[in-house]
């Protein structure tokens, strides 16, 4: 079940749609594992997946059913698109993808020798709202009465292709096999007035960490091949439980507008925290 939310009038004019998930399920099921590799980075899945049993398909396997709430935020679609030509072309994304390229061939099956790592490299969409999801968990783990641990996050970003419509979104849940992750406290954060405060917060907040100057203009060079820019356990990594990606690709300078390495500012997509 689900309310489409009013946008509060001092929510960023770069926030277009708020919607409070009132109850979801989310079902849990073990297919498999790997090792080494994530399941879904190189196309071998078949190659590498452990069955879980010797021959066939088993006619079961371990699943929970859990039960919550969220939040789901859009970010305007016209913006994301003009914002994201700007960081393809700008220094500070060259060395982000020079650094996967790096890390994808050190660290993958031999099988990723065939792929080019470029098609598996988050656009900048995808950067940018892991990053805002990151700072959102912290801030509303303060407010809505869930610990940190006990948000997840589910990132929607990708641009427009024949196979499906351009997303700029994030839900932000918490799911338990119990009540306890039906509470109420998250969706309660959806109202227009208490939204645009958190948001606010979350921003300013992820504007500075205790490791900057360092952090903040952290960028990878050869042969370093770590993939994220400015993000710490101080400002914007989450837990396991919380992150879709092991904290990678988050980077605050695409929040807002913070040094690099070479002393130029990137043009976050909220601008200045000056102006929030």
């Amino acid at each position: 079940m689900v309310t489409e939310m009013q946008r509060g009038p001092e929510l960023h004019q770069r926030i277009s749609r708020v919607v409070a998930v009132n109850q979801m399920k989310k079902i849990n099921a073990v297919l498999g594992f790997t090792r080494l590799d994530e399941m879904d980075r190189v196309n071998d899945l078949v190659s590498r997946l452990v069955k879980l049993t010797r021959k066939g398909k088993p006619a079961w396997v371990p699943a929970t059913e859990d039960r919550g709430e969220g939040i789901f935020l859009q970010l305007d679609l016209a913006a994301v698109d003009a914002w994201e030509r700007g960081i393809v072309a700008s220094p500070l994304w060259d060395a982000h993808r020079a650094a996967h390229r790096r890390n994808f061939s050190r660290r993958f099956s031999e099988t990723a020798k065939l792929v080019d790592p470029d098609t598996r490299l988050p656009a900048p969409r995808y950067w940018l709202l892991h990053s805002l999801s990151h700072a959102l968990i912290r801030e509303m783990a303060m407010s809505s009465g869930y610990g940190a641990a006990s948000l997840t996050e589910r990132i929607y970003g990708w641009s427009a292709s024949p196979q499906r419509e351009a997303a700029a979104g994030l839900l932000i849940c918490t799911t338990a096999s119990d009540s306890e992750g039906t509470l109420g406290g998250l969706v309660a954060l959806s109202e227009p007035t208490r939204l645009q405060g958190l948001v606010i917060s979350a921003l300013r907040r992820a504007s500075r960490c205790s490791s900057d100057p360092v952090c903040a203009m952290r960028t990878p060079s050869d042969p370093e091949d770590f993939l994220h820019g400015a993000a710490c356990h101080c400002c914007s990594f989450a837990s396991e439980t919380s992150c879709e990606k092991a904290n990678r690709f988050v980077d605050r300078r695409f929040l807002l507008n913070l040094p690099t390495a070479t002393g130029d500012s990137v043009s976050g997509f909220f601008g200045s925290v000056d102006a929030l």
